[in-house]
């Protein structure tokens, strides 16, 4: 039988991911957003380490927030405290210059 091309491990980084501590989904009272709002969110692991990562907003209530970030090229979510996230500015693109091409 012939090999096929492609990847045929485990794809990069799912042995390396560990999840982060996160809150139960809340039931009531979430707000989804048109547009999900930039962030840092401080995720905190099973063995006490914590991380800063740049996400996005994806739902919140008064006390948690949905956060979203790319870790090992794949889009992770958790449940967080709203404490645990602090907005973060993105900057404004460049727009392109009349008569270039």
């Amino acid at each position: 039988m012939a090999q096929r091309p492609g990847w045929h491990g485990i794809p990069p980084g799912m042995d390396r991911y560990v999840a982060p501590l996160q809150l139960d989904a809340p039931a009531h009272r979430i707000t989804l957003p048109l547009r999900s709002p930039a962030l840092w969110v401080e995720l905190s692991y099973p063995d006490g380490s914590s991380r800063t990562m740049k996400g996005f907003a994806m739902a919140w209530t008064s006390t948690a927030v949905l956060a979203q970030w790319i870790e090992y090229s794949r889009a992770r979510e958790a449940w967080v405290l709203a404490t645990c996230c602090r907005r973060r500015t993105l900057p404004r693109p460049i727009p392109p210059a009349v008569g270039r091409a």
